[in-house]
């Protein structure tokens, strides 16, 4: 005690020094094994799993973000039951592949162009100025490029024929389909085939209706006065 302590030293006594406590040791960490599997078969392909990658139900979170799935997929098989209900009726792909559902056949009346019909422009409307829906649009003409001409874009396609008296009925035909939907066609004879140009007026630029109307000339039947290009060959 700090009183022994005291009269210990009074008396000339020698005290051994009190050692320092001691702190504890400390604890070494307990190393964790962690079995992560090189690969995860999943039907129709394989993913890659690397440790240290946030792993998400069946797919890393990398994979996920260069697919731009979105969240964990969940893919299973199918149960027996599943298979006997014929639910692989509305998918594409077989039994033992990745399945995607098809798009209902009444869809394409709605989405598909050609279906569709030209609407009476007034000038009020304005062009058809979002870039990503003008690429929509353009999957399903894709004979056609959007081009700049005077000032405003169009819609233009070229056709090869023999000869300008060819050239010249094709433009014909397709001056009929515009004039079924109250629309008019630029066309222009050049060397061996015919240039056509399809734009709205009122709006001074591209309309939906050039879609339209460029999707309905694609369903013409001119095999008889149109030539393919002959493909290039290289002699070495």
């Amino acid at each position: 005690s700090m009183f022994a302590l005291t009269v210990a030293a009074s008396a000339g006594a020698r005290v051994a020094p009190t050692a320092a406590p001691r702190a504890p040791a400390a604890r070494k960490p307990t190393a964790v094994s962690i079995a992560v599997p090189t690969k995860t078969a999943v039907r129709g392909a394989s993913l890659v799993r690397r440790a240290g990658e946030n792993i998400i139900g069946n797919t890393s979170a990398r994979d996920e973000s260069v697919a731009g799935l979105g969240g964990d997929i969940g893919a299973r098989d199918a149960t027996p039951g599943e298979i006997e209900s014929g639910f692989n009726a509305k998918s594409i792909g077989e039994a033992d592949t990745e399945h995607m559902l098809k798009v209902p056949e009444g869809i394409r009346e709605v989405t598909e162009l050609v279906n569709r019909s030209c609407v009476a422009l007034d000038g009020s409307e304005g062009t058809l100025d979002d870039e990503a829906q003008k690429l929509v649009y353009q999957k399903q003409v894709a004979d056609w490029k959007i081009r700049m001409v005077d000032g405003h874009e169009v819609l233009r396609r070229e056709y090869r024929t023999a000869n300008a008296d060819d050239a010249k009925e094709v433009i014909n035909r397709l001056n009929t389909v515009a004039e079924c939907e109250s629309k008019t066609v630029d066309s222009f004879v050049e060397g061996p085939g015919v240039r056509i140009e399809i734009w709205s007026k009122a709006v001074n630029g591209l309309h939906i209706n050039d879609f339209i109307l460029a999707a309905k000339i694609d369903q013409l039947d001119l095999s008889d006065k149109v030539t393919k290009k002959p493909p290039n060959v290289f002699l070495i």
